[in-house]
């Protein structure tokens, strides 16, 4: 389903749910207030202090109110990484990929986050003055806590998209991993096993079909992290997707396995549709060739 950034006020009570609890309700502990502190937008908020920092702020409530790139958010770090990584450093985490975002994007400029997570890249984006984000994130309950975020802010222009990406239409299931609602697959329902605790079945739509209902006519960039999906989705884009919706840069999660890094590379930079503009620790940056 596709929402409106118009979103209601955070005291406004939606439909079939209770009102949203107003910024404040869930105030940091004293302990994560001083993990931020030492860590938040800081240098130190990198390597083993900031695992220790981060492992520290998680030994708190499971639900914290707190700013990130100036806009209100309701982090959930205990069950959810990225949520207590972001609260912790800010864009000290994935900091080269802000860097690389920021000098690209700009009030014109379209971003598409596919596998949007709490909404980390897509919140970044707004604060470069972007003013067409797309964020589409497979899990439905971290697209309703992003949702409730927004909610928390002035109208910001980002559309929320819940339904997972894949290589044609079809419907799944969600298996989280790690006691990570970030880091979950989706295994399609013509598998044999059927994951515990019955998941919700979740939507898989390509990402071309995506893109186009939405009104994107151009992607400036995309950030693209979908816990190995990758080829498939992006295969299937290519073939399918008229050359003017091929996005300018993508932010690439690098794969684990060798074998789909290989895969990776020779559909978007052996065919000399990509070059690569940089490298961080997890991601591989990409910025197409002139035609």
């Amino acid at each position: 389903m596709l929402h409106s950034p118009t979103l209601p006020p955070y005291a406004e009570t939606r439909a079939g749910l209770a009102p949203i609890a107003p910024f404040g309700t869930y105030p940091m502990t004293r302990r994560q207030r001083l993990a931020r502190l030492v860590m938040h937008e800081r240098l130190l908020g990198r390597g083993r202090l900031r695992r220790l920092a981060v492992s520290w702020f998680q030994q708190g409530p499971n639900i914290v109110d707190g700013l990130l790139f100036g806009y209100r958010v309701r982090f959930h770090p205990r069950d959810n990484q990225t949520d207590a990584k972001g609260a912790v450093c800010g864009a000290l985490y994935n900091r080269r990929e802000l860097h690389w975002l920021r000098r690209i994007l700009s009030p014109d400029a379209t971003f598409v986050d596919v596998g949007a997570n709490m909404g980390f890249f897509s919140l970044y984006a707004a604060q470069c003055q972007t003013r067409r984000i797309l964020a589409i994130e497979a899990n439905p309950i971290l697209i309703q806590r992003f949702q409730e975020t927004l909610s928390l802010n002035q109208p910001l222009p980002i559309w929320t998209i819940s339904c997972a990406v894949g290589a044609t239409s079809e419907t799944g299931t969600l298996m989280p991993r790690h006691h990570d609602l970030g880091s979950g697959q989706i295994a399609p329902l013509s598998t044999d096993t059927t994951p515990p605790n019955h998941p919700a079945l979740i939507p898989i739509r390509p990402l071309k079909d995506i893109v186009i209902e939405a009104g994107f006519k151009q992607i400036t960039l995309m950030k693209l992290d979908i816990e190995g999906m990758e080829y498939h989705v992006l295969d299937a884009f290519f073939r399918e997707a008229s050359p003017f919706l091929y996005p300018q840069h993508i932010i690439l999660e690098r794969p684990v396995h060798r074998e789909a890094q290989q895969a990776l590379e020779h559909l978007l930079i052996a065919s000399a549709i990509y070059r690569i503009s940089g490298r961080t620790r997890t991601s591989l940056l990409l910025s197409r060739n002139s035609c």
